[in-house]
């Protein structure tokens, strides 16, 4: 049940996300607020419910971004691994460390994209090297917007968390 209310939340940050950005300079400003849905999952969540949550959420950025279906889902799984890579050496509990990661993941799914669509797309029509600032600025506005994402993630979560009986606290 957990996956499915990450995936519906990432589905309402999506639509959110999608109705500020129309409104503040019809798209002109970069985000990847689904990237930090991601890096909160490798880091809180287990490994198969995190996983299907990682798949989960990179269908609905399949869906959003309109990619080649299973080119986000692929690029979200291969970031869960590497956050639970990253969380097994490095302690991520700061809200600032928590907007770092965030920033360096929307980087690295715009990057994956890119190079990804550049290998398999016609050379006409290939994403090219000047999308790099506007990835850059991506990934600095999806850090800064991190910590108020984290939020809701920590609460979405709480609901989830019931105390078993009988354990001593």
């Amino acid at each position: 049940m957990k996956p499915l209310a990450h995936v519906a939340f990432a589905l309402l940050v999506a639509a959110l996300q999608a109705a500020v950005l129309r409104w503040i300079g019809g798209g002109a400003w970069p985000l990847a607020l689904l990237a930090t849905c991601v890096v909160y999952v490798g880091l809180h969540g287990g490994n198969v419910d995190g996983s299907i949550s990682a798949a989960g959420i990179g269908y609905v950025m399949d869906l959003m971004a309109g990619t080649p279906k299973g080119l986000m889902t692929f690029l979200a799984v291969g970031l869960f691994l590497a956050i639970r890579a990253i969380s097994a050496a490095v302690d991520v509990r700061s809200r600032a460390a928590f907007a770092l990661l965030s920033g360096a993941a929307a980087l690295f799914l715009s990057l994956g994209a890119t190079v990804l669509l550049r290998n398999v797309a016609a050379a006409e029509a290939a994403p090219g090297g000047g999308l790099v600032p506007r990835m850059l600025l991506e990934a600095l506005l999806t850090a800064a917007l991190a910590p108020a994402l984290l939020v809701g993630l920590r609460r979405l979560d709480a609901l989830f968390h019931r105390e078993e009986p009988g354990l001593l606290r």
